[in-house]
This record gives structure tokens, sequence and C-alpha cells, in this order.
């Protein structure tokens, strides 16, 4: 434990947070400063801050990066073996329900300022993130990376089994989460940190026989990661304009088109395959917040042909986007 007392968490887990705001070329060495946070810090594994520096910090970085789902895009960045809480799960968990129980084990020692539980009903298994402080600044964006995090990592683990429409995340702070990104159902609650349900019976499915990665797979690099999330924003304003190429990509992150080349391998991904994410993930994103037709978000996406941009739609989600946006309009908390 980091301390005695309640309400702090290791500095070092602040560590995505920084390298995803340093990918998008702000200098984060003001905002560290702000709150009394030195780069040194961030790889002290004894140092502990308040949960209310943690949330303030975050939330700063996020304002500076404009974006307010940084939160949850922290999450995309985080290798699942590499993160200290999780480390010891995927290293040693044959089944979901092992890999559950080997987290909530491992929080108390990056962590005091959250309890984490597991309940298991006859339908339904629940993983309860529970904040044990009230802090001044709201835990915006450390919600978002935790639902990201967890969203992510179930789908991962449930891998041939996912099924979205089955799995429910309960929070307070749904706006920190990009509308519909996942398919999951999001729901608003008067709950103190968040609540991830599933099927019971995924509890017992095993993880490596569906393809989580081995222990002697090589972590994936954290700049890497960083670089691929950081094309996934700056690539997100010129979506429209399908001449763009690797080249000009990595001009606009400001890195060598070899580099980013090497970094989209490192991940076994290419240009076309994450250009093909951000546009089903943005195309979601406009049927739900707002009236655009079909026609229009197809055209800001970069289809000439509505029917092309419709088919793709469908090839990706298993839904028409009329279907999709029936659902979601059901679903919205």
């Amino acid at each position: 434990m980091p301390t005695k007392d309640d309400g702090f968490i290791k500095a070092q887990l602040l560590r995505p947070f920084v390298n995803l705001a340093q990918a998008r070329g702000h200098n984060v060495t003001s905002v560290l400063k702000t709150f009394g946070v030195s780069p040194e810090n961030l790889h002290d594994p004894q140092k502990a801050l308040h949960a209310e520096i943690i949330y303030g910090l975050t939330n700063m970085l996020a304002s500076k990066s404009g974006d307010p789902y940084f939160g949850y895009h922290v999450a995309e960045t985080v290798s699942f073996k590499d993160w200290l809480p999780t480390q010891d799960a995927f290293a040693h968990a044959r089944t979901i329900g092992d890999f559950y129980t080997r987290f909530l084990l491992s929080v108390p020692q990056q962590a005091s300022s959250v309890r984490h539980k597991l309940t298991v009903s006859t339908l339904n298994a629940t993983y309860l993130v529970d904040r044990t402080v009230q802090t001044h600044q709201p835990p915006l964006q450390v919600e978002g990376f935790g639902m990201g995090l967890h969203i992510r990592t179930l789908q991962h683990l449930a891998s041939d089994h996912w099924q979205p429409a089955m799995v429910t995340m309960e929070t307070p702070f749904p706006e920190a989460l990009p509308a519909m990104q996942t398919g999951i159902q999001i729901k608003r609650a008067a709950i103190s940190g968040l609540a991830l349900s599933f099927p019971s019976t995924w509890l017992t499915l095993s993880i490596h026989a569906q393809g989580a990665p081995q222990n002697n797979t090589p972590a994936p690099h954290r700049q890497d990661l960083s670089i691929i999330s950081a094309l996934r924003t700056a690539a997100r304003p010129h979506l429209s304009d399908r001449t763009r190429t690797l080249d000009d990509h990595a001009l606009a992150l400001g890195i060598a088109p070899s580099r980013l080349k090497a970094s989209l391998l490192s991940q076994n991904t290419t240009l076309a395959r994450e250009l093909k994410r951000l546009r089903i993930d943005v195309a979601k994103e406009m049927f739900v917040s707002s009236d655009q037709t079909v026609a229009s978000v197809a055209h800001a996406l970069g289809y000439t042909d509505q029917s092309h941009f419709a088919r793709f739609f469908r090839s990706q989600t298993g839904q028409s986007p009329r279907q999709f946006r029936t659902q979601s309009s059901k679903s919205a908390p």
C-alpha cells in the first residue's frame, strides 16, 4: 500500500497519461509543476500522490489536449501486460474469473483510493470499483481511463464470445466515454466508481485458449502505442481526404515516416486498418450525437457512395447505420 491512509495512488500510474500528452506534442512539465510533481516522481515505485492531485493533473492534461475523452484514449495506449495492476493477472490467469480475482488482489499495492470487488449471481457477474475518498476535483479523466481499460480488457478476454449487447457499464460520468464507442450499454448511475456487468458464464472461459497473449510474447512498446493513439487524433479531421499518405500522417505527427511505419508494424497493424477503425468510431459518434443523414456522415468520412459506406459500416458492426442509430437511441442514458 502506498500509505496507511485512504486516498493515495502510485505516481507511476500517471505515466500513460503523460506519455500520450507528450506524443501529441504537449509540454507536460508545466502541468506537473502546477501540481508539485516532478518527472522523476513518475518513475519512483514508492512515490504516492493523493487522489486530489491525480484527478486534477489528469483533468488538466485533458484540457491542454482539447480532448474531453483523453482518459479513454489513454486507455487505448496501455499494454495489458505492461500496466502494473494487470501484470500478474495477464502473466498467470487462466480464466476470466481468475484474471479478475488476481486483478482485484493487486490493486491495493497500487492505490488506496479505490476498493475493487467482484460479485457473481446466476446470470451476471459485476466488477465494481468503489472510490474511498471525496475530492474537489472530479475523477473525470481517471474514470474515462478506468472504463476504457475495463471495456477493452473484457473484450480481449472474452475474444470470440464477446457480445457487447450483453455488457453494461454503470458510471456517474458517462460523458467521459465517446458516444457508443464500444457498442455496450452505458448507464448513468449514482455510484462512487464504476460497475462493469457481463454474463457469469464468461468467468469460466479460458484466456489463453482464446488467443490472449502468451507469457513469452514481448510487451508492446509504450511509445509505439502512444504514436498510434496520436495518429488517431491527428487523422480525425482529415478522414474525408482519401489522398493522404503515410508520409502525410507522419508529417502531421512530426515524426519520420519510417518511425510511424515501425510503430504500426510493432503493434501488428497498418495505417489502413487504423483509419478503418477510426472511421467506424467517428461514424458511431456522429450517428449518436447528431441528426446527420447517412449520406452526410459518409461524405465526412471520405465516401462518395452512400451505399458503399453503408456496406462498410455493416461489415464492421453487424448493423446498418439506421439499425445502429435506432439501438443507440434506445440505450442512451
